[in-house]
C-alpha cells in the first residue's frame, strides 16, 4: 500500500527539462543520517528533487499480538510512521517527497524507484529494516541486483561518526567495456559539477597481459578525449584482482566516491551481479555511486 506525503515531482522552473529525482530509503534513525547527507548534498549541487521512502511491513503487529489487535491498530500504525517520515522531511529537506509503502523494503525500494523515474536512488547497506528488523545489508545488494536505476550507497560502519559528505576526488575503475564507458561518463559529469579530481584506473586481471606501455596506451586510447578536456584528470593502470586493487587505490588517493559499472546477467529467474562490484560495494570505507546496465534472458541465453 502506498501513502503519499506530499506532491510528486516537479519540473525547474522555466525549463522544458525536470529536475532531478532522487530516492532516499530511510529507516528513520540515525543510521540513514550520512544518505541523507549525500542526498542533500546532490540536491543542492544539482537541483535534485528528494523523496523519502520508508518501506516496512506492519505485519509484525500480527506476529505480536492478537490478529484482532493487528485489524484494530494497523491503521494508526501506518498513520503514526507515515507522520513520522513527514517531520523527518520537514526537519530534513521541507521541499521533499515522502512515501510511505507497507512492504518488504527491497521490493519497495527497487518497485518506487520504477513509479518515480528515479534517476539516482541513494542508501545505506547497513541497518534496520523498517523499526523491527536487522537489516545486514541485504536490502541494498537485493536493490543492486533488481534495479536499473544508478544507486549510491554507503557503509556508515564504514565511515568515521563525523564523516562529512563531499566528492573531492572521484575513482572511476574501467575494463573497456559498454557499461564501463558508461561509468565514466556520469563519473566525469559529475567531476565537473563537483569540480572535483577524476581519477581512472584500469585493472589488468588473469590473463591480461602484465602492465605495459601498450596496456596503457590501450586504455588513453579508450579513454574519450573529451573527458580528459573537461575534468582535473588522471590515469591509474594496476596488475592484480580487481576489487582489491580498487579498494587499495581507493584508500592511496583518499576517494571520496567511486563510480563503477555493473553488467547484469539475468539467467531464468535469478540475476547475477558482477562479484567485483559486490565486493566493492561491501567494504569500501567510501560512498560508491554503481552505474547499473541490465541484460534480457534472452540476450544471456544468446551470449
Amino acid at each position: 500500500m502506498l501513502m503519499e506525503g506530499s506532491d510528486m515531482f516537479t519540473q525547474k522552473s522555466g525549463s522544458s527539462d525536470r529536475a532531478m529525482r532522487i530516492l532516499v530509503p530511510t529507516d528513520l534513525s540515525t543510521f540513514g543520517d550520512l544518505a541523507l547527507r549525500y542526498a542533500l548534498l546532490f540536491r543542492e549541487k544539482l537541483g535534485a528533487k528528494l523523496t523519502f521512502l520508508y518501506a516496512g511491513e506492519i505485519s509484525w503487529l500480527a506476529e505480536e499480538h492478537p490478529i484482532g489487535y493487528y485489524f484494530e491498530n494497523v491503521s494508526d500504525a501506518k498513520k503514526a510512521l507515515l507522520q513520522r517520515l513527514v517531520d523527518y522531511a520537514a526537519s530534513h529537506a521541507p521541499d521533499a517527497n515522502t512515501l510511505f509503502v507497507d512492504d518488504a523494503p527491497e521490493t519497495a525500494i527497487v518497485q518506487t524507484a520504477r513509479d518515480i523515474n528515479a534517476d539516482l536512488i541513494i542508501m545505506g547497506t547497513h541497518g534496520r529494516r523498517g523499526i523491527r528488523r536487522a537489516l545486514l545489508g541485504s536490502v541494498a545488494e537485493y536493490v543492486l541486483r533488481e534495479t536499473d536505476v544508478p544507486v549510491l550507497t554507503v557503509n556508515p560502519s564504514k565511515f568515521r561518526p563525523d564523516a562529512r559528505a563531499g566528492i573531492h576526488t572521484i575513482l572511476c575503475p574501467v575494463n573497456f567495456t559498454e557499461i564501463a564507458r558508461s561509468a565514466l561518463e556520469k563519473a566525469s559529469g559529475l567531476a565537473k559539477t563537483f569540480d572535483a579530481q577524476l581519477v581512472v584506473m584500469h585493472v589488468c586481471e588473469g590473463s591480461e597481459p602484465q602492465i605495459s606501455s601498450g596496456v596503457q596506451n590501450e586504455f588513453r586510447a579508450w579513454v574519450n578525449p573529451l573527458v580528459r578536456a573537461n575534468t582535473r584528470y588522471s590515469e591509474v593502470v594496476v596488475h592484480g584482482d580487481a576489487a582489491a586493487a580498487v579498494l587499495a587505490v581507493a584508500d592511496q588517493i583518499d576517494a571520496d566516491l567511486l563510480v563503477i559499472g555493473a553488467q547484469h546477467r539475468r539467467f531464468a529467474d535469478t540475476t547475477v551481479a558482477g562479484t567485483t562490484t559486490e565486493r566493492i560495494t561491501r567494504y569500501a570505507k567510501h560512498a560508491v555511486m554503481t552505474v547499473i546496465r541490465k541484460e534480457t534472458a534472452a540476450k544471456a541465453v544468446a551470449a
